[in-house]
């Protein structure tokens, strides 16, 4: 069996200290590649170490966060082009989205959606998938995702949004892909629940967000990508698959998706 965690940070504090076991763990349980995604330019730092120390195992997605509150938004992009560039096994720019949990006011929606958009214009001129992160902004977000007119592939990293939503996306962008982590291993995942058993499984990634939201029964513990069997197997019973077909059909998507060596 292969996987691919497609949305992690074994570069935060938590986790990049203790790398070494970390990936070990990951391999043991059946992880042959992780993505570690960027939200500042100061996560790049341990993101590029990960990518040089295992070039064949980690990979990166660079992108700044909508929290991430930058004055001069033409410096951010070409700071941002220039650190793609510099970098290794970059395979997306991410995660970059929309965030009102903390604020919604307008000066805040206008701040992250230019923020959002000038990323989104970078990945089709780079000729890169997106990762994006959305919470409480499902409508903003689509909106500047369909308004955009971007073409390539993307990534709804955590998807938490309904069923209806995710039809959506599909009816708009084809290429639209679902980030499936831990949070459908709880009781309470009514909505994502819904989202797996309706939604057709080739748009479905795997994801654990690691060093957050550890699956059950880890729930509460630091999440690491070992963890992502326990969403797998989550998902092939919701769905009434074999866990090996599953997982294999997943694993052949992740590596379309980020034009990733299988």
């Amino acid at each position: 069996m292969k996987l691919i965690d497609t949305h992690t940070h074994l570069n935060a504090s938590q986790l990049f200290e203790n790398r070494k076991e970390l990936i070990l763990n990951a391999k043991k349980a059946g992880v042959c590649k992780i993505i570690n995604n960027g939200d500042t330019f100061e996560s790049f730092k341990n993101i590029n170490i990960l990518s040089n120390e295992y070039p064949d195992f980690c990979y990166s997605a660079l992108g700044i966060f909508p929290n991430e509150d930058y004055s001069d938004l033409d410096e951010i992009i070409s700071r941002l082009e220039k650190e793609i560039k510099a970098s290794k096994n970059v395979i997306a720019i991410g995660e970059i989205g929309l965030d009102y949990h903390y604020s919604n006011s307008l000066e805040t929606k206008t701040k992250q959606k230019a923020l959002f958009l000038a990323q989104i214009k970078l990945a089709e001129k780079l000729n890169l998938p997106i990762i994006v992160h959305s919470r409480d902004a499902e409508a903003d977000t689509f909106n500047t995702l369909i308004d955009s007119k971007f073409k390539g592939n993307i990534t709804l990293h955590c998807y938490s949004a309904s069923f209806q939503m995710a039809l959506r996306y599909l009816r708009h962008h084809k290429n639209t892909y679902f980030g499936i982590g831990g949070v459908l291993t709880f009781k309470n995942a009514r909505k994502l629940v819904e989202v797996v058993e309706r939604v057709p499984y080739d748009h479905f990634l795997l994801e654990t967000d690691a060093p957050y939201l550890a699956p059950t029964p880890y729930r509460g513990k630091l999440n690491q990508p070992a963890y992502l069997i326990k969403t797998l197997e989550k998902m092939a019973e919701l769905l009434k698959m074999d866990i090996d077909q599953l997982a294999e059909q997943i694993y052949k998507k992740s590596c379309e998706v980020y034009d990733l060596p299988c």
